[in-house]
C-alpha cells in the first residue's frame, strides 16, 4: 500500500516558459528561488522514478515512521520551489521565509493513532533548531466532487488536521485554503510535547513501537 516513493503529485507540472516566469520575480531572494526551482525540474524532468531522491538532495526534509522496519507512515517538507506543481494553486506569492509542508501519509491500518502527528512534531523540531520561521501548507478540504478513500489518500493534509495542530488559515479557497504555522508560538510547546509523545511512545511500545527517522 505504501507507495510514496513512486509519487510525483508534486512534481507533475506542465513546463512553462522560462521568461514568462522569470518576469514575476520581483528580488533577489526570489531570482535565487526561482533558478533553483528549474535547476530541480530539470533534474526530475531527466528520471521520474529518482524525484524523491533529488528532492532529498536540493535540501528537501523527509521523515518516515517504521514499525518493526515496516514504513508506515511519510512526512516531504521544503522550500517552495521543490514542489513545482504549486503553480497550479491560488497561493502565489510565496513567503521565502517559510517551509511549505508537500504532504503527510500514513498507510490506513495505522490512522488514528498519532503517526501523523508525530511526524508533524518531528518536522517541527528540526525547522526551529535551523531556525526557521514558519510552516505553510495547504489543506484539503472535502467536496461533491470528491469520494472519501480519493479524499483520503490524496497527498494534499486535511484542513481540520492542520488547523488541530494550530495552523491558521493565510488565504482563503473553498477547497485549497493556504495555511500558516508560526513557529515562534510554539517553541514553549515543545517540552509539553515531548513528554506527551514520551508517554505516547509507552502505550504504544507492546503493540506498535513507532520510529521517527529522517530519509
Amino acid at each position: 500500500e505504501f507507495k510514496c516513493i513512486e509519487c510525483s503529485y508534486w512534481f507533475d507540472c506542465e513546463k512553462t516558459s522560462f521568461l514568462k516566469e522569470l518576469s514575476k520575480v520581483q528580488s533577489i531572494r526570489g531570482l535565487s528561488s526561482f533558478l533553483k526551482g528549474r535547476l530541480f525540474e530539470e533534474s526530475t524532468r531527466k528520471d521520474k522514478r529518482k524525484e524523491i531522491i533529488s528532492f532529498k538532495e536540493h535540501g528537501g526534509r523527509i521523515k518516515a515512521a517504521f514499525v518493526r522496519g515496516k514504513c508506515i507512515g511519510i512526512i516531504l517538507a521544503g522550500n517552495y520551489y521543490l514542489f513545482p506543481r504549486l503553480r497550479n494553486f491560488n497561493i502565489f506569492p510565496p513567503d521565502f521565509d517559510s517551509v511549505f509542508l508537500g504532504c503527510i501519509y500514513v498507510i490506513s491500518e495505522y490512522r488514528g493513532i498519532g503517526v501523523a502527528k508525530r511526524l508533524l512534531v518531528e518536522i517541527e523540531k528540526d525547522l526551529i533548531k535551523d531556525k526557521v520561521k514558519s510552516i505553510e501548507s495547504i489543506g484539503k478540504r472535502l467536496n461533491d466532487d470528491m469520494d472519501e478513500e480519493e479524499y483520503e489518500n490524496s497527498p494534499l493534509i486535511p484542513f481540520k488536521f492542520l488547523i488541530k495542530n494550530g495552523f491558521c488559515i493565510k488565504k482563503n479557497d473553498p477547497l485549497f485554503p493556504l495555511l500558516r504555522l508560526d513557529l515562534k508560538s510554539i517553541v514553549s510547546d515543545f517540552a509539553e510535547s515531548k513528554t506527551l509523545l514520551g508517554k505516547m511512545a509507552l502505550k504504544k511500545e507492546v503493540r506498535s513501537p513507532i520510529i521517527i527517522k529522517n530519509r
